[in-house]
């Protein structure tokens, strides 16, 4: 039987662009769709994001480090923010507004995501991770780290899966890369659909969505095509200014520049002094923390496990 598989990664709330590399995707006729997490945020999707995915023929799907603060927060809230931080603040508030809306059979879809998983196909063993199969956050697999950190992703990998890995597929780090570990076996990268980034600036004139199509056929790995995919930036814009995104400005810069301002606490710091979201960051976590006193247990009716 050929499968070709279209893999996805790092929405992080860009409607626009997931719905255009589904279409992409289903005009080549994939035959399923594997997705290695980090739905949510910074971007306005919350709901429309997880019923896009549904509609096609999911067979894999990961929670990333950037889902994972939709639960820590609004679960575990003063506890687990310091709002002396910037970036603490920032997702707070993002986290803020997804919960405005987000329904909860989404949000139990979310947290029964594991962050890793091991899938088989044609006799090929294939591990899906969001970074690696213990840890779905950590800079260990950008792309110019050492050769022992891609062979550590097949090692753990194999101890999980308990047998032999012939590919390794992970996202997190928003590049699309093709190499292999000291053994051979193949690591993939399907790169970000949300915020594609590049240090290279030749290679990085445009910020086209990112995934990948992975053939498989009747003798095994058939290759991989990396494909890039234009969205409506304009209308992802005027869709996230109406929905009144948190740090719309900075929301604006990644989507036409391709610079995320997430590890930028001189631009956060500047957002937060001409927008109070340091005391709506704190009015939300006193919120939490009050619904947590009454009821005593988390106001979210699934709890929360990075063991997951």
């Amino acid at each position: 039987m050929k499968h070709k598989i279209a893999i996805l990664s790092d929405v992080h709330g860009n409607v626009q662009a997931l719905e255009a590399v589904l279409a992409a995707a289903q005009a080549e006729k994939a035959t399923e769709y594997w997705f290695l997490g980090d739905l949510l945020m910074p971007g306005p999707g919350t709901n429309r994001l997880f019923e896009l995915l549904n509609q096609v023929h999911l067979t894999a799907f990961l929670r990333g480090n950037w889902d994972n603060f939709v639960a820590e927060i609004s679960q575990k809230g003063p506890d687990f923010v310091d709002l002396s931080n910037t970036q603490d603040v920032y997702v707070t508030n993002l986290v803020q507004y997804v919960w405005r809306d987000l329904r909860p059979e989404y949000f139990r879809q979310l947290m029964a995501a594991p962050i890793s998983t091991t899938l088989t196909r044609n006799g090929l063993t294939i591990a899906l991770s969001h970074n690696l199969p213990q840890i779905n956050y950590g800079h260990q697999l950008l792309p110019y780290q050492q050769q022992d950190q891609f062979d550590e992703l097949l090692t753990q990998a194999q101890k999980k899966a308990g047998k032999a890995v012939d590919l390794a597929i992970y996202g997190h780090v928003h590049h699309q890369l093709l190499r292999t570990s000291s053994q051979d076996q193949l690591v993939i990268n399907p790169g970000a659909i949300g915020q594609p980034y590049s240090g290279w600036q030749p290679l990085f004139q445009e910020h086209r969505a990112q995934f990948a199509l992975l053939n498989i056929d009747d003798l095994g790995f058939a290759g991989v095509d990396f494909r890039r995919v234009a969205y409506d930036v304009d209308l992802e814009l005027a869709n996230a200014r109406q929905a009144e995104l948190p740090y719309f400005e900075l929301y604006r810069k990644v989507c036409l520049t391709g610079f995320s301002s997430t590890h930028d606490p001189v631009a956060l710091n500047a957002c937060n002094q001409e927008t109070p979201y340091v005391a709506r960051a704190r009015a939300y976590l006193q919120d939490i923390a009050v619904k947590r006193e009454r009821q005593g247990r988390p106001d979210q009716d699934q709890p929360f496990s990075e063991n997951n």
